[in-house]
């Protein structure tokens, strides 16, 4: 299975969706875009469900001269990192100290870029649907599943047009669903499952966002919980 691009596998993948959230109050849902290439999936997704949009950043972490990431930060988390990979490349995680600082100062760049003065939607008790355009890595997507199961959603949804199989099935045990349009064995980018694969610019990402973001949404500074950090 291969998709035209992001829009269309969005699309698609929101009429996978719809029967697992029928009769759901359209208050009751907040879609999630795992910024930025999840966004325009997300979009489509949202748009369908008439649900309001947001974006959960995840910064990866890598090791100077290692392209292969070892670790991931989301939100306010301390970084999630891969034990395993650091030890086979012999660091230690304070090692990784200056990686943390700079990540996290970019992760709060794109965040106040994304949504310019206002919190993250609230969880509390609500559906979140969290989207990818690929779930091909473990550990972003676990980072950002940690950060938002933070928010207490009555229900968890990781949902992605293309999913590592592997990945998918470990991820399975971390939220209430896991849903999959394509379920490849091997997924190592999503880039090659798509026509089309564009870089999202913040620009773009910024705009969807806009678009579905409800009025009256409470500013930073004003709204309890995680979501009301800059």
């Amino acid at each position: 299975m291969r998709f035209l691009d992001r829009s269309t596998a969005g699309h698609q993948l929101a009429r996978r969706l719809l029967p697992l959230l029928a009769g759901r109050a359209e208050s009751g849902v907040v879609v999630l875009g795992l910024a930025p290439g999840g966004l325009p999936v997300a979009a489509e997704v949202a748009e369908a469900l008439d649900a309001p949009l947001d974006a959960t950043v995840v910064r990866p972490l890598a090791v100077p001269g290692h392209d292969r990431p070892v670790g991931a930060i989301a939100d306010g988390d301390p970084p999630l990192l891969d034990r395993y990979t650091l030890e086979s490349l012999g660091v230690t995680a304070a090692e990784l100290g200056a990686s943390v600082k700079r990540e996290r100062v970019e992760l709060h760049r794109r965040e106040a870029l994304y949504r310019p003065g206002r919190s993250r939607l609230p969880l509390d008790g609500r559906t979140a649907v969290l989207v990818s355009d690929g779930l091909t890595d473990a550990l972003t997507a676990r980072a950002a599943i940690h950060a938002l199961a933070a928010d207490h959603p009555a229900r968890l949804i990781l949902a992605a047009p293309v999913c590592d199989a592997r990945i998918a099935a470990d991820l399975r045990r971390d939220v209430d669903a896991v849903v999959c349009l394509h379920l490849p064995r091997y997924a190592h980018a999503a880039g090659p499952w798509y026509g089309e694969f564009h870089e999202v610019t913040d620009r773009e990402a910024a705009v969807l966002l806009q678009r579905r973001t409800p009025a009256g949404q409470p500013r930073v500074g004003h709204a309890p919980g995680r979501g009301a950090r800059s």
